[in-house]
């Protein structure tokens, strides 16, 4: 295996994949990469197309393949895994992306809603990186968010948010929209559903990238997908579920300026204040 040249990623080379691919790689190409895992396409030498993903850090992808099972998935298998590094070959999937297709608002929201229900039937003993499903819960992630946020502004290294910026958000966490939108409809959530993630095929849907899913409400997965396909989720979730994706994105900035990627603490720095200013301009 290989070193990723920019990030703390192993990849196989060539001569490891063919083998475990049943085949010579013709073609390989990126489609995505940044610090915590690179997406590859390769192209077969039998005519067969599939992703090769390399993953480091936080992520229970592997372990979600082996144990999930659903029509809404593509198939996947492990072929590298230890030291926190795991290495995986995924259908290559040909479709349109929910992102390229141009969904009016309504097709929008019921998209979103059968996704949802979709990943609610999924079986197996899913794992999960993260557990909101009851307030007590909740309230240690909110402190742990907090305490951190005051760590990185005591030392200096988050200068645009601020202490006011954090007494919003723990009024946010604590508000009465956010307690009751917490033990509305629980479940298991994919945690990052978007277009550029989620194929509409003649057949059905099929939703990647699996790394971090959680348990908590599952509007959350509706709320995130309406956002990212531009549609304004309030009106379909509430207040209470938005500021719970706009508090969790929070407190993945914070892991990440604190564990996985700390060279990009400045940008993690200014998208917390930009959460907060930007929804006090609303």
């Amino acid at each position: 295996m290989y070193q990723h040249p920019y990030f703390d990623l192993r990849l196989h080379g060539e001569e490891e994949l063919a083998p475990l691919v049943q085949s010579d790689v013709l073609e390989r190409v990126t489609l995505h990469e940044w610090p915590l895992s690179c997406v590859q396409r390769l192209t077969l030498a039998d005519g067969r197309k599939l992703i090769y993903k390399a993953q480091f850090g936080p992520t229970v992808e592997s372990k979600f393949y082996a144990r999930a099972r659903s029509e809404i998935l593509p198939w996947a298998k492990t072929i590298y895994e230890a030291d926190g590094y795991v290495c995986m070959l995924i259908e290559f999937i040909e479709g349109p992306l929910a992102e390229e297709l141009g969904l009016g608002e309504e097709e929008v929201v019921r998209v979103s809603r059968e996704v949802v229900a979709q990943i609610a039937t999924i079986e197996g003993e899913l794992p999960h990186c993260l557990d909101i499903t009851d307030e007590a819960k909740w309230e240690t992630l909110v402190g742990s968010m907090v305490q951190n946020l005051r760590t990185l502004i005591g030392t200096g290294a988050f200068t645009r948010t601020d202490e006011a910026v954090v007494r919003v958000l723990a009024q946010w966490a604590s508000s009465e929209s956010v307690l009751a939108a917490l033990a509305t409809h629980p479940g298991y959530v994919h945690h990052d559903l978007g277009g550029d993630n989620l194929f509409v095929l003649p057949n059905g849907y099929r939703v990647i990238d699996w790394q971090r899913p959680i348990l908590g409400p599952t509007d959350l997965d509706v709320a995130t997908l309406l956002r990212r396909l531009g549609v304004d989720p309030l009106p379909h979730v509430g207040e209470g579920v938005v500021r719970m994706v706009d508090l969790l994105k929070v407190y993945w900035f914070i892991q990440s300026a604190t564990k996985w990627f700390t060279a990009g603490i400045a940008d993690y720095d200014a998208q917390i204040a930009d959460i907060v200013r930007g929804n006090e301009e609303k």
